[in-house]
């Protein structure tokens, strides 16, 4: 009967110090940490979402052409203690933001800062409790 405790413990020791891993996701290696880019745009899609929330919009580029973009950025328990919720921005609403863009190019970020509305207004959000 010892024996058999002992290994049941060792077992759950090896589950539990491995638990961590399990919930580890991509980080941000495919984004250029060295710089930035700012974008204005058309709200298309929010998802707030673990393991990060999502904002997909329009941005019309120099030449005037539409390209899609989409910006990761906090998690479900960080954005709905600051007053977020599936409606905070709408498709319609005109954002401005900074991101981190992919290393290949690709219209994908991830966000540095906060997101305003495009004329600079700060999105009416409740700070986290104290």
């Amino acid at each position: 009967m010892g024996n058999t405790k002992s290994v049941f413990f060792l077992l759950l020791l090896l589950a539990l110090s491995s638990a961590p891993s399990m919930y580890a996701h991509h980080g941000y290696a495919g984004y250029d940490l060295t710089a930035t880019v700012t974008i204005s745009g058309t709200v298309t899609e929010l998802s707030v979402a673990n393991p990060h929330s999502m904002v997909r919009l329009d941005v019309k580029d120099e030449k005037g052409e539409v390209g899609h973009w989409a910006v990761e950025f906090g998690d479900v328990r960080g954005l709905t203690s600051q007053g977020w919720t599936q409606t905070t921005l709408k498709p319609g609403d005109e954002i401005k933001l900074t991101c981190h863009q992919a290393k290949n190019g690709a219209r994908v970020g991830a966000l540095v800062g906060k997101i305003t509305y495009a004329d600079g207004r700060p999105l009416p959000l409740n700070p986290p409790a104290q």
